[in-house]
């Protein structure tokens, strides 16, 4: 018997945690929320924390370390973000069986604060771009010792049309073609040799960030990280406010925001919405690539007409 996936008890993360963590007694967990891996809230005394177990089936133990140890570098150079504890032998991470395999989880510090959301202000627009680019400068010379995909347009793009060929119609597939080669031709000016190009997040978005009382950012969930170009960063921002109330001035003061720390070239800031597009494209073959997670009800032709009507309201905009 074979399984895809499987769900620990809260009771058993909370056992690990006891055993491979030295909180301050008394302890809680439970299990907090369901994205592409699972996520435990675990409360000690003073402290929140998240336990994070990582699927085997959509993340390598050789993926997963390039994610801590990027986050270690972070934390190294003040950036905030909620950053792996150590185990009490030192290590960022623990492996546990399950039914599908070995699967390896962390630990982390809780973001302070809330996740704004569909909510989020022209203010905490501008904060979030000034604190992404504040992580793009820091890592300027980081240096790894892992390995993942780069977010380029060969994984964001390529790689996803291949993804998600066997859930369109032909009249989807040429149109999205013909996309494919729109955006190579407009970001070839880009260079992987200078500072267009380097550490990204990987999914930057209203959720995935908390900002407390003295509006203070902290970030967290590195699961898309990688090296790619920094201004892919913004456009995959800009496509999750996509349905938000004044999205071109909730953007305009995110850029302005990033640019208080990281100067935008004109090619960059030409470039957002084209990676706005490869976004959308990535995040498709992503939803492809977990449908035996999600559920093929969820892949049925609504969602793709959904999806490549966002892309032709952006690419009528770029005519």
């Amino acid at each position: 018997m074979k399984y895809n996936y499987s769900q620990l008890s809260s009771d058993s993360v909370l056992q690990l945690v006891n055993l491979h963590y030295k909180l301050s007694a008394p302890i809680s967990c439970k299990y907090y929320v369901l994205g592409l891996h699972d996520n435990y809230l675990v409360e000690s005394n003073a402290e929140k924390f998240i336990f994070r177990l990582y699927r085997n089936d959509w993340r390598t133990e050789e993926e997963i370390f390039f994610e801590l140890e990027l986050l270690s570098y972070l934390i190294k150079k003040s950036a905030n973000v909620a950053y792996p504890i150590a185990t009490n032998k030192s290590k960022l991470s623990i492996s546990i069986k399950s039914p599908e395999g070995k699967r390896i989880g962390v630990l982390f510090h809780y973001a302070k604060g809330y996740a704004p959301d569909d909510g989020i202000s022209l203010e905490e627009c501008a904060l979030l771009g000034s604190s992404v680019a504040n992580i793009h400068e820091k890592t300027k010379n980081f240096k790894i010792h892992y390995t993942r995909s780069n977010l380029d347009l060969t994984y964001l793009v390529d790689r996803s049309l291949a993804l998600i060929k066997p859930f369109l119609n032909s009249k989807q597939y040429v149109y999205l073609q013909s996309i494919q080669s729109k955006l190579r031709s407009n970001l070839s000016g880009l260079s992987t040799e200078n500072g267009d190009f380097g550490i990204c997040i990987g999914d930057v978005n209203p959720t995935n960030f908390h900002i407390d009382e003295e509006k203070i950012i902290t970030h967290f969930d590195f699961d898309q990280c990688g090296y790619g170009y920094r201004a892919f960063e913004l456009g995959k921002f800009s496509s999750s406010l996509y349905g938000s109330e004044s999205k071109k001035g909730k953007m305009r003061a995110f850029i302005q925001g990033y640019e208080t720390v990281r100067h935008l070239t004109d090619i960059e800031k030409i470039s957002i919405p084209y990676f706005e597009i490869a976004s959308i494209i990535w995040v498709m073959s992503i939803h492809a690539s977990n449908a035996n997670r999600i559920g093929y009800k969820y892949l049925e032709n609504s969602f793709w007409v959904n999806r490549i009507s966002r892309i032709e309201a952006l690419d009528v905009t770029l005519a």
